[in-house]
C-alpha cells in the first residue's frame, strides 16, 4: 500500500484517480470482510459463507487497478504520436473508449460488493457496526470517483453515447444496491 500511495502522489498520470477509485473498493471489500470475519467467529448464521467471495473480490479490485493504469497509459501514447499520424484521431478515440470502459468495470465490481455489503450487514456485531458503514463509505467513494472517470474520458471517446448510458445505468444500479449510512 505504501509503494502505491507512493506512486499516486507521484507528478505522474499514472497511477490516478481510477487506481485510487480501486483501491476504496478494494478497502471496501476488506472491511466487510473483517465484519463477517468477526461474525463468523460468533458463528453467526451466513457470516462464513460471506469470506470467500469478498476476499476474492477485494483482490479483484486490486487487479482492476493495474488495469485501470494500463488503459490511460494507451491514452497518452495515442496523445504523444504526432499530430499529422494517419489514423490518430482513431486511436485517441478508442483509447479513450478504454479508459472509460475501465472505470465502468470498476463500478461493475461496485456493484458485486454491494450484494455482499447488504449481506455482511445483516450478521455484523453491533461492536464493528461503524466497521461496515465505513465499508459503504469506501464502496460509494470507489463508485463515485470511478463515474468521474468515466464522464471526463466521454469527449473524443468512441461509442460516447453507448458509454454515457452504460454509466447512468450503473449508476443508478449503484444507488439501488448499495446500502445508505
Amino acid at each position: 500500500m505504501d509503494r502505491f500511495l507512493e506512486q499516486l502522489a507521484a507528478p505522474t498520470a499514472v497511477p490516478g484517480g481510477g487506481a485510487a477509485a480501486c483501491y476504496a473498493g478494494a478497502m471496501s471489500a476488506a472491511v466487510a470482510e473483517m465484519c463477517a470475519g468477526l461474525a463468523a467467529k460468533k458463528e453467526k448464521p451466513g457470516a462464513q459463507e460471506i469470506l470467500g467471495p469478498v476476499a476474492a473480490l477485494r483482490r479483484e479490485f486490486l487487479h482492476q487497478a493495474d488495469l485501470d493504469a494500463a488503459s490511460f497509459e494507451v491514452v497518452m501514447a495515442a496523445y504523444r504520436e504526432p499530430k499529422d499520424a494517419a489514423g490518430r484521431k482513431e486511436r485517441i478515440a478508442q483509447a479513450l473508449k478504454g479508459a472509460a470502459l475501465s472505470p465502468l468495470a470498476t463500478m461493475d465490481l461496485v456493484i458485486r460488493l454491494a450484494g455482499l455489503i447488504r449481506q455482511t450487514e445483516a450478521v455484523v456485531p453491533n461492536s464493528a457496526r461503524s466497521d461496515w458503514e465505513s465499508a459503504v463509505v469506501f464502496a460509494t467513494a470507489a463508485a463515485d470517483v470511478a463515474a468521474r472517470n468515466v464522464a471526463i474520458n466521454l469527449d473524443g471517446a468512441a461509442d460516447s453515447d453507448e458509454l454515457r448510458a452504460e454509466l447512468e445505468k450503473k449508476q443508478a444500479e449503484i444507488r439501488r444496491e448499495l446500502p445508505e449510512v
